[in-house]
C-alpha cells in the first residue's frame, strides 16, 4: 500500500509517501531457537550495498546479546545476514553484552562506536532491580577496512565519567574532519550518579584512534534530566543539531524530545528547544538547507513511530509536516514514574534510524516486539520538497 501526506507553506511543497515495508531481520526458526533483533542501525557503501548492525539475543538482557551484521544489494528490498561484527570473547575474559553502531568515513573505512555490559552474572539484567542502576562496561570502537566484512577487535574508549556513557548512535564524520558522538549517561551499579545527567560530546581528531569526552552539548537547568537514545547530525559545515530522549529522574517524569544547536561545529550549544513531541528514542538527518527529516518512537498517548519533516531556521523547531508509519496497537505505553528496570521490561519497540538512499529516497528502520518475536523493521520513504 502506498501513502502520501503533502503539506504546503507558501510556495515549499512536501509530501512523504512510503513506497513498501521490508524486515532487515525476522526470526527464522523462532520455534528452534529464541533470536531477538533489536537496535538498528544503517550506513550506505560507495558501492551503493547497504550494511545493517543490529543487535541480536534470546532476550532483552540477555548475556549473549551482540551485535550482527546483515548486507543488502538492492536498496533495502532484500537482506542476507552475515554473522555476528565479532567474536566478542576475543580481547576479553569475561562474558559480555555489546551494541554498535557504524560510520562510513570519507576514507572508505567503517568506524562503529557503541558500549558493552559486563556480564559476570548470567542470571542478573542490565538493569539493576534494587539500586536502579544499570552493569558496569565499557565504551568501545571497531574498524572495518573491508565493508564490514571483518572488524578489529573492539578497543576500550576510555571517559572521564565513572559511568557508562551510552554511546547508542552513530558519530558522524563533519566537513572539519573531526569524528563527533553524542551520549547519555547511566547510573552506576549502585545507582549513585556522580557526574549528574547531561549530554556528553565526544570527539576524535584522529579518526577514532582517541577520544575526548570532556565537552557537553546538552543540559537542563532544572531536575536531573537524561540524554539517553542521543543522535548528532551535521547540515552545513559546522552546523549541527542533536535530539535527545529526556527524561526527569528527579520527578520520574518522561518531557517531550529535546534538541540542540551548535553552528561552530559542536564548540557550543544553544539551550535545549522543546520540541513538543512526546517522544522517547528519536533520530534525524539533513534534507536541505533549514529543513530535517526526523523519526520518533512515541510510547506515550499515540503509540508508534513517526516521521516529521521540520524546519529548523532561526534555532526554532518548526513542524511542516509528521505521520505515524508504523501504529503500536498491542503493546502498552511507557508510564512515567517508572525507574529504568521497569523501562527495559516495558519496551516493545524503539531506537529507530535514517539513511539517505538516493535522489528523494530514504530508508527508515526500527525494532518491534510483534507475536512475541523481535524484529528488525523497516520502510522505504519518499520524500518530496
Amino acid at each position: 500500500n502506498l501513502y502520501n501526506y503533502c503539506y504546503r507553506i507558501g510556495d515549499l511543497a512536501v509530501m512523504i509517501k512510503v513506497i513498501d515495508e521490508i524486515d532487515i531481520y525476522d526470526n527464522p526458526k523462532p520455534q528452534v531457537h529464541s533470536r531477538h533483533g533489536i537496535f538498528p542501525g544503517l550506513v550506505k557503501l560507495p558501492s551503493g550495498e547497504l550494511v545493517a548492525l543490529f543487535v541480536q539475543g534470546e532476550a532483552f538482557e540477555s548475556p549473549n546479546m551482540t551485535t550482527m551484521v546483515s548486507r543488502s544489494q538492492d536498496s533495502g528490498k532484500s537482506w542476507q545476514l552475515q554473522g555476528p561484527l565479532h567474536d566478542k570473547f576475543t580481547g576479553t575474559d569475561i562474558e559480555t553484552s555489546d551494541c554498535f553502531k557504524a560510520t562510513l568515513l570519507r576514507d572508505g573505512r567503517l568506524v562503529a562506536v557503541g558500549y558493552r555490559f559486563h556480564r559476570h552474572d548470567p542470571e542478573q539484567g542490565i538493569s539493576i532491580e534494587e539500586t536502579g542502576g544499570v552493569l558496569p562496561g565499557d565504551d568501545i570502537v571497531s574498524f572495518s577496512e573491508d565493508e564490514g566484512k571483518t572488524w578489529t577487535i573492539p578497543q576500550i574508549i576510555p571517559r572521564s565519567t565513572p559511568e557508562l556513557q551510552e554511546i547508542s548512535g552513530p558519530c558522524v564524520e563533519t566537513q572539519s574532519g573531526d569524528l563527533l558522538a553524542v551520549a547519555g549517561i547511566f547510573n552506576m551499579p549502585d545507582g549513585t550518579n556522580p557526574s549528574g545527567q547531561y549530554g556528553v560530546l565526544l570527539r576524535s581528531k584522529d579518526k577514532g584512534k582517541t577520544w575526548d569526552d570532556r565537552s557537553r552539548f546538552f543540559e537542563m537547568s532544572s531536575g536531573q534530566v537524561t540524554a539517553w537514545e542521543s543522535r548528532i547530525c551535521e547540515m552545513q559545515a559546522g552546523r549541527l543539531v542533536a535530539i535527545t530522549w529526556a527524561y526527569d529522574l528527579s520527578a520520574n517524569k518522561h518531557l517531550p524530545n529535546y534538541v540542540v544547536l551548535s553552528h561552530d561545529n559542536g564548540l557550543s550549544w544553544s539551550p535545549p528547544i522543546n520540541t513538543g513531541h512526546l517522544a522517547q528514542a528519536s533520530n534525524l538527518t539533513w534534507l536541505r538547507d533549514d529543513l530535517l527529516l526526523t523519526i520518533h518512537c512515541h510510547r506515550e498517548g499515540d503509540l508508534g513511530v513517526c516521521v516529521r519533516i521540520v524546519d529548523v531556521s532561526k534555532n526554532q523547531w518548526k513542524l511542516l509536516e509528521e505521520k505515524f508509519i508504523w501504529k503500536a496497537s498491542d503493546v502498552a505505553a511507557t508510564e512515567s514514574g517508572q525507574i529504568i528496570h521497569e523501562m527495559f521490561q516495558s519496551l516493545r519497540f524503539g531506537q529507530p534510524s535514517l539513511l539517505h538512499l538516493q535522489d528523494e529516497t530514504f530508508l527508515a528502520a526500527y525494532w518491534t516486539i510483534e507475536e512475541g518475536q523481535g524484529r528488525i523493521r523497516s520502510h522505504r520513504l519518499e520524500i518530496s520538497i
